[in-house]
């Protein structure tokens, strides 16, 4: 979600002379939050979740679904609804997203630390997604809010509903296939995100994207529109533009430590975790009309946030805006951070003079290598001494697979917190709380028993590419540090991680573990919880598919599909409708979810 304010953002022309002016406002308001919090200690742990939603708009009569442009006529309905106060519903907070087919919603208090907040997330999750269904459905019965990480046909055809923009038409950002108007005109700041990487870059961005090849498909086979254009490829789908990969929706979660030491600790345990669980939910094998051999956005969104210049980009040291976690952050696994990155020197000296850690001091040193992106205009330059509004702005523009987030100056009530940014967006609610509640809980398992999952930063990284590829949790293995061995890491299957092996407990097995000794559990909660761990433990297994092996299944076996990679308008809809009846309980799914898995969720913790 990032800083929302409201104001003038500034062009790149006029960002550009005042970059370091910016940066030791930045610097200096980090610098405050380190000494303010530091010491701070005995934080509850909170945890929150983001869901990011899909607008449709089906043609029952044509056989056709597109995106819905509605984004900016129901938020400001939505966040009505939950002005007013019910003591038995929770209030939902409801944030614009990149596109004006997309609207990202929260809860507005965090899940609390008793076992029985595991038992509402699902719950809250349906409240989401019936609080948007209910206003789309008062204008029409043809609109509906959907989980979905990438619509299949996005940048192909006509893919936007009541458009008045000529596809085929040239516009700001010179896409081929992708027209101003998706842009959201309610974020304060993604128009300016979208100018500013281009001017900063100075060129256009070309995503290349690996054809799925079937047995009837092109050999070579030519994206024709892009044939051209420098940078084309055979056997590649292209996409022109950054608002292709920013039209994607991902899960995150977000978890605040007891204190900066805690925070530190959980962000060194989850970053070998972001390939792992970026596998397991994989849900994106489409891409503009095309069976593709990625499964995954997270590739997608490496190359369409990448605001680098030519020259930035023949240098290993600096990668795109979107990225692997670049730095364990914790002193002790510094050794760990084996690959060179480019550092500002005097931030990491300037703040280890004020008694920061040289490691995570480091890791600021990277983020300060940034330019700021968005600027808005009124807020250039700090009123006070009391708002982080610089530093934070700065940190939430750069989407790492892990976000290390301070407590902002201005709320005492906030911690040190870490978020959890790798997955995508899953099809169901039970799917989407079943991630979300084993990362919470494997974040108590963790601290309780010390795990040290720690691998090379450049095994973290292939782990994440590995994890883009068709298949990868029942075709890849990946790096894994079993706890408690001699603390080299060793090739393992996601099923070996999470179920176990002769050599590893497996996650799974250690949160039933911590479970079990926990005794303030309820048995709603623990049924439900249950049913999560199932359904991850089958899916690693390959019992249960993936999101994206389903839809690719899905693709493959209807009776349209003509063997060469294309889906055509009638397959998207009836994957889509298909999807829509599961997401709202009208249609099964037992390649995804066993109908056993029924679970009894509450809106409030017992």
């Amino acid at each position: 979600m990032g800083v929302l304010t409201e104001g003038t953002p500034l062009s790149w022309n006029e960002i550009a002379p005042v970059c370091q002016v910016y940066r030791s406002y930045a610097l200096s308001q980090l610098i405050k939050i380190f000494e303010k919090f530091k010491d701070h200690h005995g934080d509850s742990f909170l945890w929150g979740d983001e869901l990011e939603f899909v607008l449709l708009h089906f043609d029952h009569s044509k056989k056709r679904v597109q995106l819905l442009l509605k984004a900016h006529e129901i938020l400001p309905r939505l966040v009505e609804t939950n002005k007013e106060t019910h003591d038995d519903t929770p209030s939902i907070a409801w944030h614009p997203e990149a596109c004006d087919f997309m609207i990202e919603g929260v809860p507005c208090e965090p899940y609390g630390f008793l076992p029985s907040y595991l038992n509402t997330v699902e719950a809250n999750m349906t409240l989401r997604r019936k609080q948007a269904q209910e206003i789309l459905s008062e204008q029409s019965d043809c609109e509906y809010v959907i989980n979905m990480s990438a619509f299949p046909r996005y940048g192909n055809g006509q893919f936007i509903h009541s458009s008045t923009q000529d596809d085929s038409q040239e516009v700001a950002e010179k896409s081929t296939y992708y027209p101003d108007e998706l842009i959201s005109p309610n974020h304060p700041r993604m128009k300016s995100v979208v100018e500013n990487t281009l001017a900063r870059s100075q060129a256009s961005p070309l995503i290349h994207i690996p054809i799925f090849r079937d047995t009837s498909t092109p050999s070579p086979f030519q994206d024709l529109s892009f044939k051209q254009t420098k940078g084309f490829r055979d056997d590649h789908i292209h996409l022109d533009c950054f608002i292709a990969g920013w039209g994607c929706c991902c899960l995150q979660v977000t978890f605040q430590a007891q204190s900066l030491t805690e925070s530190l600790q959980v962000y060194d345990q989850l970053l070998p975790l972001t390939g792992i669980m970026l596998a397991l939910s994989n849900a994106c094998p489409i891409w503009r009309g095309y069976l593709t051999d990625i499964d995954s956005r997270y590739e997608v969104l490496f190359q369409t946030a990448d605001d680098r210049t030519s020259d930035e980009r023949q240098r290993s040291t600096l990668s795109s805006r979107c990225s692997p976690a670049p730095f364990y952050l914790c002193d002790e696994h510094n050794h760990l951070n084996d690959i060179s990155l480019d550092v500002d020197e005097n931030v990491v000296s300037t703040l280890t003079k004020h008694g920061m850690s040289s490691t995570l001091a480091k890791h600021f040193g990277h983020l300060f290598v940034r330019d700021p992106l968005v600027v808005m205009k009124e807020n250039l330059h700090p009123e006070d001494d009391t708002s982080s509004y610089h530093f934070d702005n700065l940190n939430s523009t750069v989407w790492n697979s892990l976000r290390f987030k301070p407590p902002p100056l201005d709320d005492d009530k906030m911690g040190w917190r870490v978020e959890f940014r790798p997955m995508d967006i899953q099809i169901t609610d039970f799917e989407n709380a079943s991630l979300s509640v084993f990362m919470a809980l494997l974040t108590r398992v963790i601290l309780t028993y010390g795990l040290d999952l720690t691998i090379p930063i450049s095994q973290a990284n292939e782990n994440i590419v590995r994890a883009h590829h068709r298949d990868s949790v029942r075709q890849e293995k990946f790096y894994f540090r079993a706890s408690g061995d001699d603390g080299e890491s060793s090739l393992m299957t996601i099923n070996e991680i999470m179920n176990g092996n002769d050599k590893f407990a497996g996650l799974i097995p250690l949160v039933e573990k911590y479970l079990n000794e926990s005794e303030n559990i309820n048995s709603d909660t623990r049924v439900t919880i249950g049913h999560y761990l199932s359904l991850i433990s089958k899916r690693a297994a390959g019992i249960l598919l993936t999101d994206a092996s389903w839809i690719r299944q899905f693709v493959m076996s209807h009776p349209a599909y003509k063997q060469d990679s294309v889906v055509s308008d009638e397959i998207q809809y009836d994957l889509m409708w298909k999807i829509t009846q599961i997401a709202n309980g009208q249609d099964t799914c037992p390649l995804l979810i066993q109908n056993r898995m029924k679970t009894n969720t509450q809106l409030n913790p017992e």
